[in-house]
């Protein structure tokens, strides 16, 4: 039968053994790679719909041609998917296909001269200096129940935590007593793809944190909680969810008419050290990011404070001036 895309339409395709593939592939992320849970499962749900589409093509998963994964990319296009998840399917196809190079499983990479998917910059959302300041001065206390001291001065800390570090609201939740070093200011965290890093944190936060561990220390001699730094009244390590109630609660008792999320705290954190005059690297550090492009989203949000600034004191934009 005649080819179309370059691709036989004979039946090459060797179903068991592409998805034996595709589950060793999904193995080697988990284990040697150390994703999560969420990521991996996302890697596999990409490549089985990527696996479907070639089985539908009749098409050999070994000797695709370029065109194939273009033709590819396309028809998720025309299937609805945005850009941003169409980049997703091709980090994920392009991924599994380097695993099959390195093993030589296939004699050519073929994603050398593809596309990628375009996806538009988001500008992140942050809040100004004016309402960090309002989310960090909220006394929850003052609407506490039973606790309502021990939940003010922990919630306090929680978010101080997030500002003053960046932290994802993942890490927040797994960090432990341990990966503390008092002395010298800075956490050990482990991030995505169980990489550490150091993350330093600022002096309002060491002094907060010194009233919360006195007040954690009296709900451990009655619960005998141990481990995680942060915990409910129950004694119990804290869920993202139950992080991400007391971010939403804090953002409504300062009066503040965005929809905060700890994602924005992270933005926030990244804005103010760039406007503070630090330079990308030192925040790719502290942020955690495997690549200097993703942390330059923030210099797009630096050159429009910058221009706000230069129209408000430079003498030449005064009409007077």
């Amino acid at each position: 039968m005649k080819e179309k895309n370059g691709i036989s339409k004979t039946a090459h395709l060797k179903k068991d053994e592409c998805e034996s593939l595709i589950e060793e592939y999904i193995s080697f992320l988990k284990i040697e790679r150390g994703l999560s849970i969420n990521t991996v499962s996302s890697y596999y749900l990409d490549l089985m719909k990527f696996y479907k589409y070639a089985a539908v093509e009749k098409a050999d998963f070994k000797t695709l041609p370029p065109m194939f994964f273009q033709d590819f990319l396309g028809y998720l296009a025309e299937d609805g998917l945005n850009g941003k998840t169409r980049a997703r399917f091709y980090s994920s196809v392009k991924g599994f296909y380097k695993f099959l190079f390195k093993r030589r499983i296939i004699s050519e990479f073929p994603f050398r001269d593809i596309e990628y998917p375009f996806v538009a910059k988001k500008l992140p959302d942050f809040l100004t200096k004016e309402e960090i300041k309002r989310i960090l001065s909220v006394d929850f206390k003052k609407h506490g129940k039973g606790g309502a001291d021990f939940e003010n001065i922990r919630n306090k800390a929680i978010l101080e935590l997030l500002y003053s570090s960046g932290l994802r609201i993942s890490e927040l939740a797994d960090i432990k007593l341990e990966n503390f070093n008092f002395d010298m200011n800075f956490i050990r965290v482990r991030g995505k793809g169980s990489k550490e890093r150091i993350v330093p944190f600022g002096i309002h936060f060491k002094d907060i944190l010194k009233l919360y561990l006195q007040a954690r220390q009296k709900l451990d001699k009655i619960k005998s909680v141990k481990g995680y730094l942060f915990i409910t009244l129950r004694g119990l390590p804290f869920t993202r969810q139950g992080l991400w109630k007391i971010i939403k609660r804090a953002a409504v008792l300062a009066k503040l008419d965005k929809n905060i999320t700890p994602h924005m705290l992270r933005h926030t954190f990244a804005t103010h050290l760039l406007e503070g005059g630090a330079d990308l690297r030192s925040i790719q550090q502290m942020l955690g990011h495997s690549s200097i492009s993703t942390t330059e989203i923030y210099t797009h949000t630096d050159i429009t404070h910058l221009k706000e600034q230069h129209i408000k004191f430079h003498p030449r934009n005064n009409a007077n001036g």
